[in-house]
């Protein structure tokens, strides 16, 4: 019979006083160990432990679990035991896990492997599609779409798309919900540089460029690859970005201290305006009237197309993804 007094000095608030218990020599600690965990689980507290709630109780059997697997660790099991060795190779051996007879196939039998089918370690690998390789696909190919593409002898008056969109947006119900209050179309640099046709905008330096210069090579380019119809929606989508971006940068600033802030910025932090261009601007608003419900879906296509041309044109370095 062993006595324990070692066990006890080691922890004297947790191991209890085990009297007459018959302990075999090989692993003592762990008879204690798990004679102690039966009587605190069974409510059989020692007397020198005290209680308050069940919630302690749970903690000392964390501590005790804990403690065991510092003290006894995992008995390693012996090469030359017979006992559990359930695992069969046709040359006669056994092991003790599968691993360890893959183990001894491989590389004592390597012909038993072949026709049979490898497998990796770890877990299966998932496939993830890759969404910027969507992205980019979809951008290659967007003034492809019918509702979108100009036919080759279509011919647009561009002049009178910028003062159908100026007097839709600056002249009607909502004037008082955007930023800019011009007295006329040349106060909108958008639109007076694409009355003007100013190439001079698109031949500057592009670390030269701010946020109005960007809308309008963005206009610029995109105007000789749509029709009439979806040139004038994407005309009111950059316009509409821009007002949100100047109120959004001048939100708590007072009145007089407010200014355009597309005139001074570059174009590195606009994907990150997204969101609330669509949430918090053109949702409050009521799409500023934009019934149809395929424009609404062509404004969330747009975005994402005006994102991957700003990134591709080296005038943001955010990429645009999706969340899983």
């Amino acid at each position: 019979m062993n006595q324990i007094p070692q066990q006890q000095m080691l922890y004297p608030n947790i191991y209890p006083q085990i009297q007459g218990q018959q302990i075999p020599n090989q692993f003592p600690q762990q008879v204690i160990l798990q004679h102690q965990i039966n009587q605190i689980s069974q409510n059989n507290i020692p007397s020198q432990l005290n209680f308050n709630s069940n919630e302690q109780r749970k903690f000392i059997i964390f501590k005790i679990k804990n403690i065991f697997k510092i003290i006894i660790g995992r008995r390693r099991r012996s090469k030359h035991e017979k006992e559990g060795r359930i695992y069969q190779c046709e040359c006669g051996k056994s092991y003790l896990s599968q691993p360890a007879l893959n183990n001894h196939k491989k590389t004592k039998h390597p012909d038993l492997l072949e026709g049979m089918e490898k497998r990796g370690r770890g877990r299966p690998r998932k496939y993830i599609k890759n969404v910027s390789e969507d992205f980019e696909k979809k951008y290659d190919n967007f003034f492809d779409d019918d509702n979108r593409k100009r036919n080759n002898d279509e011919k647009y008056d561009v002049k009178n798309c910028a003062l159908c969109v100026y007097d839709f947006l600056f002249k009607g119900k909502y004037y008082d919900k955007l930023f800019s209050k011009p007295d006329n179309i040349n106060d909108i640099p958008i639109l007076k540089n694409l009355i003007e046709n100013n190439e001079n905008v698109i031949l500057k330096d592009k670390g030269l460029k701010n946020c109005n210069d960007i809308f309008y090579q963005y206009v610029y380019e995109c105007q000789k690859k749509c029709n009439e119809k979806y040139f004038i929606l994407l005309l009111k989508f950059i316009l509409l970005f821009r007002e949100c971006e100047n109120l959004s940068k001048n939100k708590d600033k007072e009145k007089d201290k407010k200014i355009e802030v597309t005139s001074i910025s570059n174009a590195e932090s606009l994907p990150e305006s997204c969101n609330e261009f669509y949430s918090n601007f053109l949702e409050a608003n009521n799409f500023f009237d934009i019934d149809n419900e395929n424009d609404k879906k062509e404004i969330i296509e747009l975005i994402q197309h005006f994102c991957i041309w700003l990134f591709k044109n080296d005038f943001t370095k955010s990429k645009l993804s999706l969340a899983g």
